[in-house]
């Protein structure tokens, strides 16, 4: 991974505690522009997954700091960010889902507070939008296939698999009145 995109406009990215303000907006836009030229330059890191082996790889953080913070030890910010797939033409997207300044760092298995955010995060990010099948199909005796159409209840027998596909698209009926 050299170039990167990060995305810090999600709605369901979660920031925690102090970290906010025009500070925290600037630190955003200077890793926003490190990483746009190259990840090395920002301290940008793959976090540690231990326990959680489908997240390997694909969490990184960013420590950073209000501008003008002189502290040589120990920077007050970090930011977590989702990368689905290193594997992309460059710049490869990342997803900002946490953010928290360090005072406020959870207690405990920081793999596992971080695991628990990103399955939140992924959970509120996935809209499922499930359309209702239209027909019903079952394959008869004679290896005939018979699609019941839910809208109307007609059957429509077919020979085979796109003889139904084929059936079912050029279907027009009236839906029932209930």
């Amino acid at each position: 991974m050299s170039k990167c995109k990060l995305d810090v406009s999600h709605p369901k990215f979660h920031i925690v505690g102090g970290t906010s303000g025009p500070a925290f907006d600037a630190g955003i836009k200077e890793l926003q522009g490190k990483l746009a030229k190259d990840h090395r330059l920002s301290n940008w890191v793959c976090h540690p997954m231990p326990g959680y082996p489908a997240y390997d790889k694909k969490v990184w953080k960013w420590d950073f700091e209000p501008s003008g913070n002189k502290s040589h030890t120990r920077k007050g910010w970090r930011l977590y960010a989702y990368v689905p797939d290193l594997n992309v033409p460059e710049p490869i997207p990342a997803q900002a889902f946490l953010a928290y300044d360090k005072s406020d760092q959870p207690k405990g298995s920081p793999a596992q507070y971080v695991a628990d955010a990103l399955k939140d995060f992924l959970l509120a990010a996935i809209k499922i939008q499930a359309t209702p099948d239209r027909f019903r199909r079952q394959m008869l005796v004679d290896n005939r296939i018979v699609s019941l159409c839910y809208d109307c209840c007609e059957t429509i027998f077919s020979n085979n698999k796109e003889e139904a596909d084929a059936q079912e698209a050029a279907h027009n009926c009236a839906p029932l009145p209930y």
